[in-house]
């Protein structure tokens, strides 16, 4: 084995003549320290053996608080205890030190021989009690890894869901008499759906809304590249041009064509852009539901329009569709979040055909902050049989007529 290395801790003067001869068979490395140092700054982390020479007066608490030093550092430990610490007949006086020792330490057996022994014995078990340490530390290491790795993913997702909801819109713009309500329910933490409403200029608001693929942190990190990609106004010098519905989904198609993702390969979206000086709304859509209106008087219906999925096709085809609104008119957009969770609770909803819901009939009857709201409790109550999608709906009012008096 390589040179062991044992450290003499004396609260004395001197190392006695038997341990220095026990020292120089080994052919140890031998450093000294004080009890006060050792007590101080510990034993060398380097030590193989501690070999401790107390004085009668040491007080045995210092000594424990060595020992479990020791113990800490892996380092095999003897104490030698004053030859005055015995008795004349042999036996061992009722003290600290001599119980610390252990009951088969004896004066008169410290000799030479008995020292190297031992000190080589301590030696050899260093490297085995190592072992067995570095083992249950690694062991105590994986058990605290795995207790701790559920709540850490826990907390990296909550955090990651509020840095999703930060880019969502804040307070949503009225413009030309028109409002917008949006209603976003992730199934998970994060969500694979993300929205935007904004003030383009003066006249034109811009609303947007697209469901990545699958869910989880492939999708939710997704949904940043798509809000980038949601940019309806292209600045050029001191001018700027709206960009058309149909426009926006070419761009974000190309770019997720060309990027080749393989978590998320396509995603269903929808652009509209609003002018307040005709109070009109057009868009494109690329896989999304079709668009639900609800006019007062009237049963709901679909407004149907051509558009392939975003991403999937190089040549994709998406139609530009409008609507001029007149008073009391609602434009539901929403992702299929929400047809899935209205096939589970809504004994009338057709798959696909959201106008025939009891849901839309709850809209028309008592409001649209109503129906939102019985979309939330649906959300709630869902059972675990049925997995959970995300749901993002943004409905577009416009103002009643004031009437004149």
């Amino acid at each position: 084995m390589n040179t062991p290395h044992v450290q003499v801790i004396l609260d004395q003067n001197t190392v006695p003549a038997p341990l220095r001869t026990a020292l120089n068979r080994v052919k140890a490395r031998v450093s000294l320290r004080s009890l006060d140092k050792a007590l101080a700054s510990g034993i060398s982390p380097s030590a193989d053996v501690c070999v401790i020479l107390p004085h009668r007066k040491s007080p045995a608490d210092v000594l424990d608080r060595i020992l479990a030093d020791a113990s800490s550092r892996a380092c095999a430990t003897m104490i030698v205890p004053p030859a005055e610490r015995f008795n004349g007949d042999g036996q061992a006086s009722n003290d600290p030190i001599r119980r610390l020792a252990g009951e088969g330490d004896d004066a008169s057996a410290m000799n030479a021989d008995e020292l190297t022994g031992r000190i080589r014995a301590l030696c050899e078990i260093r490297s085995p009690l190592q072992q067995m340490r570095a083992q249950l530390a690694e062991l105590r290491r994986r058990e605290a890894e795995q207790q701790r790795g559920p709540r850490h993913l826990d907390e990296q997702l909550r955090l990651a869901a509020e840095v999703q909801r930060e880019l969502l819109p804040g307070a949503l713009p009225r413009m030309g008499g028109l409002s917008v309500e949006a209603l976003y329910l992730p199934a998970d933490f994060v969500s694979g759906d993300i929205y935007d409403v904004s003030r383009l200029d003066e006249d034109h608001l811009g609303l947007s809304l697209a469901d990545a693929t699958g869910h989880g942190l492939p999708a939710a990190l997704l949904t940043i590249f798509i809000k980038n990609s949601f940019r309806g106004k292209e600045i050029t010098g001191d001018d700027y041009r709206i960009l058309r519905p149909d426009e926006i989904l070419d761009r974000l198609n190309a770019e997720i064509v060309n990027t080749r993702l393989s978590q998320c390969q396509f995603i269903t979206a929808l652009h509209a852009v609003y002018d307040s000086r005709t109070a009109t709304l057009r868009w494109a859509r690329g896989g999304v539901p079709y668009p639900v209106l609800a006019r007062p008087g009237q049963t709901p219906r679909r407004l149907v329009s051509a558009g392939t999925l975003v991403g999937a096709f190089e040549k994709p085809v998406f139609e530009v569709a409008e609507h001029a609104f007149e008073p009391g008119d609602t434009l539901l957009m929403f992702t299929d979040g929400l047809e899935a969770l209205l096939q589970r609770h809504d004994p009338a909803f057709t798959a696909g055909d959201l106008a025939h819901s009891i849901w839309l009939r709850l809209l028309a009857d008592q409001g649209l902050a109503e129906a939102m709201e019985e979309i939330r409790r649906l959300a709630a109550r869902t059972d675990d049989a049925w997995q959970r999608d995300d749901i993002t709906l943004l409905a577009a009012s416009m103002e009643e007529r004031t009437p004149v008096a």
